[in-house]
């Protein structure tokens, strides 16, 4: 079997990934990971060993360096039909999901070190980062999604689907 060729290798083409916290507490996972369209990156159930499960989101996700915050891309529709990407940061301290005012077709967390996160922005078409920091950005660049439910009992899985609905 071969390596995938450009721009496949990508992690937005990933059909699963799994990733602990830095300090070993959390774990979060999306598999399986389907692809949106044909040739399309990929998407699923991020799934956090706490509880928390959100719908619609890419496998390219990353931790914080401190194990505060996971950042995740995330589908989102609009007439019934998966548009662009908002990216969400989940605050595990507070506890908070922040989902971006902006959208674009496809993010790609890159890092997300000493309060600086690294995005690349459609990273198979002419690749740009853009940096958020966090948590300063939060207030401005973010809005917190207060519809998504958080996992409270212990031994509860509650199941998180987020509204087919625009901010």
């Amino acid at each position: 079997m071969t390596d995938r060729q450009y721009p496949y290798n990508l992690p937005i083409w990933r059909t699963s990934h799994r990733t602990v916290s830095p300090d070993g507490k959390l774990i979060a996972q999306i598999n399986p990971a389907r692809e949106v369209a044909m040739s399309a990156p990929t998407f699923g159930i991020l799934c956090v060993s706490n509880g928390l499960h959100v719908e619609r989101c890419n496998p390219s996700f990353v931790w914080s360096d401190d194990s505060r915050y996971l950042a995740v891309p995330q589908f989102y529709m609009r007439l019934g039909l998966i548009k662009r990407q908002r990216l969400i940061v989940i605050d595990f301290q507070r506890p908070f999901v922040h989902i971006s005012k902006s959208s674009e077709y496809f993010y790609q967390p890159e890092s997300f070190a000493g309060g600086e996160l690294i995005v690349s922005i459609n990273p198979a078409h002419g690749k740009r980062q853009v940096t958020f920091r966090i948590p300063d950005d939060l207030n401005e660049r973010f809005t917190r999604a207060w519809w998504m439910g958080w996992p409270e009992i212990p031994g509860v899985t509650p199941h998180v689907v987020m509204p087919n609905r625009e901010i």
